[in-house]
């Protein structure tokens, strides 16, 4: 099963088992009571996991999950991810994409390949991509119908159209 990450657990809170959660999903019925979510990391694998209760706070969400009632059991999950299965995750309109379905997607610019895409980074107005070349250099790649033409998630091909001189 393919694991989407919706959140990052931080830090324990309190003493009756809270947790602190950076959630990276932008629903906000991913953590509602009563959902199950699958706790773990990527390297190791997943467990699924009850959230029993939620706690919006300003920055993070304070999560108590089922089975967890203690500081000291809470402390165990710091630093674990939270993910759902990918057939979880809502599709998006047209055009739209998750950062997660354009993450190795291969550059190319009409024939040639110019590497692949390694991370999305967000910024204020549009996002960047990071571009790895076959030589290990990275490009910043904003992510705007002015340089990428098509995204192709089938064939994982995302081609570009870039100025003279960007790949220098």
């Amino acid at each position: 099963m393919e694991f989407v990450l919706v959140g990052k657990i931080v830090a324990s809170f309190g003493l009756q088992g809270w947790v602190k959660v950076f959630s990276l999903s932008d629903s906000p019925s991913r953590f509602l009571s009563g959902t199950s979510l699958w706790i773990g990391r990527p390297e190791e694998g997943w467990k699924e996991i009850l959230v029993e209760e939620v706690a919006p706070q300003e920055r993070v969400l304070l999560v108590r999950f089922r089975g967890v009632s203690s500081c000291e059991e809470a402390e165990k999950l710091r630093g674990f991810f939270l993910a759902v299965p990918r057939e979880a995750v809502s599709p998006l309109p047209e055009n739209q994409f998750y950062h997660f379905e354009l993450l190795g997607l291969v550059v190319r610019e009409g024939e040639r390949e110019r590497g692949r895409v390694t991370s999305v980074i967000e910024g204020p107005a549009y996002d960047y991509l990071v571009v790895e070349d076959n030589q290990g250099e990275e490009f910043l790649l904003p992510f705007i119908r002015v340089y990428v033409k098509e995204v192709n998630l089938s064939e994982g091909i995302l081609q570009v159209e870039c100025p003279e001189g960007f790949w220098e």
